[in-house]
C-alpha cells in the first residue's frame, strides 16, 4: 500500500516538470485569426482607418414613413436670440420644422447653409408631405427627421428655425 501511495506521489510530484511547454503559433507576417475569418467567408476589412470621418448618406433613404410624425415637445416655431457657443469641431447643422417660417426661412439661407455644408434636422414634421415641403425649400441639402427635444435642453433652446455652428447659435 505504502509502495503505491508512493508511486502516486512522485507521479504527481514530476507530471509539472514532464509536461512540454505550451507552444504559441503565430504568424510574424499576418493576422493569426484570418484563416478562421476566411473558412467563415466573411469580408475581412484590412485597410487601416483613416482620420478623416466617414459619414453614409441617409439623404438617399426614402422611405422615412415609419419614424414620422415626429413632435419635438421642447420646441416651437419662433424667434431665436443669437448668441455665442465654444464647440470646437461641430459641424453646422439646422433646426426647422414644416410651419411657414421655417420654409421661409430654410428657403431664403438654402444657399447660405449649403456652402457651409450645414446638415438640416427637422424636428417638427407631420407626414410624408411635410418632409417633402421642407426638402423642396432646400433641395440640395440633407434634411432628416429627428426629435429635437436632446437638442434643445443641450444648448437650452426652446425655438426654431436655427442654425447651430461651432462659433454661434443664431437664427
Amino acid at each position: 500500500m505504502t509502495r503505491i501511495f508512493l508511486t502516486c506521489y512522485f507521479i504527481l510530484f514530476l507530471a509539472p516538470v514532464a509536461q512540454a511547454k505550451p507552444t504559441v503559433s503565430r504568424d510574424p507576417v499576418g493576422d493569426v485569426t484570418q484563416p478562421h475569418f476566411q473558412a467563415t467567408g466573411l469580408p475581412i476589412n484590412n485597410r487601416a482607418q483613416t482620420d478623416r470621418a466617414m459619414h453614409a448618406d441617409l439623404s438617399t433613404s426614402t422611405d422615412v414613413a415609419w419614424i414620422l410624425p415626429i413632435r419635438s415637445s421642447r420646441l416651437s416655431p419662433g424667434s431665436v436670440k443669437p448668441r455665442s457657443l465654444s464647440m470646437p469641431g461641430l459641424q453646422p447643422f439646422f433646426l426647422v420644422g414644416d410651419d411657414p417660417q421655417s420654409l421661409a426661412w430654410l428657403r431664403q439661407r438654402a444657399a447660405e447653409l449649403k456652402e457651409m455644408g450645414a446638415a438640416g434636422l427637422a424636428v417638427e414634421v407631420a407626414d410624408n408631405d411635410a418632409l417633402a415641403r421642407i426638402r423642396a425649400a432646400a433641395p440640395d441639402i440633407t434634411i432628416l427627421p429627428v426629435n429635437g427635444n436632446d437638442i434643445a435642453t443641450r444648448l437650452q433652446i426652446e425655438h426654431y428655425p436655427v442654425l447651430i455652428t461651432a462659433s454661434s447659435l443664431e437664427q
